[in-house]
């Protein structure tokens, strides 16, 4: 008999991400005991109350989308609150931009606008004139994240994606995402996941370094970021028969949260979008 909250196509899901991180499960049973497992944790560590109460960071407030492009690059790797937010932070302090609405509807400033801005500019001026940050997307043959935000922002321009409202079409989103894993450092797709999340979007969860340790320290082995995405929304599910509001996003940030707080060692060799 199955638990309250599950159902064949989520265990299917569960089973494919299972296969691809190499971990075949032959019955749904032990697919269910990680998920229930998972769910242990959650409610161990994180708590009822958090998960009750708990709210997003001020980042998934920003008031216009190419914030949320600025954030989920130049997040890749580092630690977010020494780094990644005052890279947001200066960029609109030199701008002149609002950086958080609770109301933000299509956005304060758009794509196109955006793009304006870095055009004409070379990319060690985008690194050091716009974003005053001149981290790599990665120590080995990586690009500058100033030229990976300029060209996340022309993926998304290209795609027809030039403000919030715009996420609302799946068509322009994939095509959107496709672009965007063919840039250098973007391959593994958690970026663009964790831009949708900045952007608004429920039902995505990133699988970053933080979330795999988490889920792997749960299940006692190590899991995949598409394993580790699968079974928090799966985790989300089964918690939401109890904490209604509790969407895939918010327990993703949660996890995230918990993690950084010294809940957790990260697991160094993983792929990173938000780090601490």
């Amino acid at each position: 008999m199955q638990a309250p909250g599950w159902d064949s196509s989520l265990l299917r899901q569960i089973a494919i991400a299972s296969n691809e991180s190499g971990k075949v499960q032959s019955t749904m049973e032990p697919i269910q005991t990680a998920v229930e497992s998972l769910v242990s944790a959650i409610l161990r560590f994180i708590g009822s109350d958090k998960l009750a109460n708990g709210e997003l960071g001020v980042e998934y407030t920003y008031a216009s989308l190419p914030l949320c492009v600025i954030d989920a690059v130049f997040s890749i790797g580092v630690r977010y609150e020494g780094t990644t937010r005052p890279t947001v932070l200066r960029f609109c302090a030199s701008r002149g931009w609002e950086p958080y609405s609770e109301l933000r509807r299509e956005g304060y400033h758009s794509i196109a606008e955006f793009i304006g801005i870095l055009n004409g500019l070379s990319d060690q001026a985008l690194a050091e004139q716009v974003f005053n940050n001149r981290q790599r997307t990665s120590s080995r043959n990586g690009i500058l994240k100033a030229k990976a935000v300029k060209l996340f922002a022309d993926a998304l321009l290209r795609a027809g994606i030039n403000n919030f409202t715009d996420l609302e079409d799946e068509e322009k989103c994939a095509v959107a995402e496709r672009i965007v894993q063919g840039i250098a450092g973007q391959k593994s797709g958690i970026s663009f996941k964790y831009f949708r999340m900045l952007a608004g979007d429920d039902d995505h969860v990133k699988g970053d370094r933080q979330i795999i340790s988490f889920v792997s320290n749960a299940l006692g082995r190590q899991v995949s970021s598409q394993e580790a995405e699968t079974l928090v929304k799966a985790a989300s599910r089964v918690l939401r028969i109890r904490h209604q509001r509790l969407v895939p996003r918010l327990l993703d940030y949660l996890i995230w949260d918990y993690m950084r707080s010294g809940g957790g060692h990260p697991v160094v060799s993983s792929p990173c979008a938000k780090s601490t």
